[in-house]
């Protein structure tokens, strides 16, 4: 018999969006100390639509962090964390507002390879 991949030995659950990526989160932040969640009401609330629902409470403020209000700061704060080797989830409650936060994505992230001539990578 042929070795299994492992796509074939994956068991599949069928889960509400929310939950499967409160579940997908969740095993981000336990295989890997250096990611975190930051965003508006994802920490004690968890998250408007309740995806980040209990993972403070597991992970605890400094890896599952409240914000304030400032979409452009969020993603601002995030490019610099993941230059330092974090890897940075963030949330934005909703399309509306994310606008601010794409001229960091512009003007920030999107420059950086080239500012560094190559030697900065952001993925």
């Amino acid at each position: 018999m042929a070795a299994q991949t492992a796509a074939q030995t994956t068991t599949f659950k069928n889960l509400p969006l929310a939950k499967a990526i409160n579940e997908s989160l969740r095993a981000a932040l336990e295989s890997d100390p250096k990611v975190l969640i930051m965003g508006e009401d994802v920490g004690k609330l968890g998250g408007v639509f309740r995806v980040t629902d209990g993972l403070q409470k597991d992970f605890g403020e400094r890896r599952v962090v409240d914000t304030p209000l400032a979409e452009s700061g969020i993603v601002g704060t995030a490019i610099g964390l993941a230059l330092r080797g974090y890897r940075p989830v963030v949330e934005i409650q909703f399309d509306g507002f994310v606008f601010p936060a794409y001229d960091q994505i512009v003007t920030q992230l999107a420059k950086m390879h080239a500012r560094s001539l190559g030697k900065v990578k952001l993925p």
